[in-house]
């Protein structure tokens, strides 16, 4: 156990030597023509989850559809929306980064791309809410006859932060191990064009 995380420790230390320019702007090509990809299919998969839960749970005429239910579906189609802008943001910006540009403002774009935490989290925030919400709504009804809402609610809870920690501890790691060194050596470059 303990050579691993020492392992592991290694492998993100190497990550982080320092780049020269060249290695820099080739790292982030490939790294920005990736992400380029990734961000466009999540952008298309949030989308068609729009379409899927508002024929689900809005259009769908079936009478045994709840009102909670209906509550539930606009609540999901309200998070996928947010979600599929962010993402939709993410690949406009993607998609016209020039590398022709003065290296400084390449690199300063790169910078702001590169951080953990980035501007777009309330909208983010937002729809994990939302989803949370409506996850709830249509557990409530289903469990209502055998658990009291207080059971129900920390069940829900429970289960669905550990789903949201663990996803965001992985996002985590790989920023980490990933970008984390390309943010570093982005600074470090822009330091000394500064210096």
């Amino acid at each position: 156990m303990l050579l691993n995380c020492l392992t592991f420790k290694l492998k993100i230390m190497k990550n982080i030597e320092m780049m020269d320019l060249d290695t820099l702007i080739q790292n982030l090509q490939s790294t920005d023509a990736r992400y380029k990809k990734t961000v466009k299919i999540f952008q298309v998969v949030f989308f068609i989850f729009i379409f899927f839960y508002a024929g689900l749970f809005l259009v769908n005429p079936d009478p045994e559809i709840t009102i909670n239910d209906r509550i539930a579906g606009a609540c999901y189609v309200v998070a996928f929306t947010l979600f599929t802008l962010v993402f939709r943001k993410y690949y406009k910006k993607y998609k016209v980064i020039n590398y022709a540009e003065p290296v400084k403002k390449v690199l300063e774009d790169a910078e702001k791309r590169y951080r953990f935490w980035q501007k777009d989290i309330i909208p983010t925030a937002i729809g994990v809410i939302l989803i949370d919400a409506a996850t709830l709504l249509t557990t409530l009804q289903r469990f209502e006859d055998k658990w009291s809402f207080w059971q129900i609610f920390i069940v829900v809870q429970i289960v669905y932060f550990l789903a949201i920690g663990t996803g965001f501890t992985i996002g985590y790691i790989k920023w980490r191990v990933v970008n984390r060194p390309i943010w570093l050596n982005t600074k470090k470059i822009l330091q000394e064009f500064e210096d």
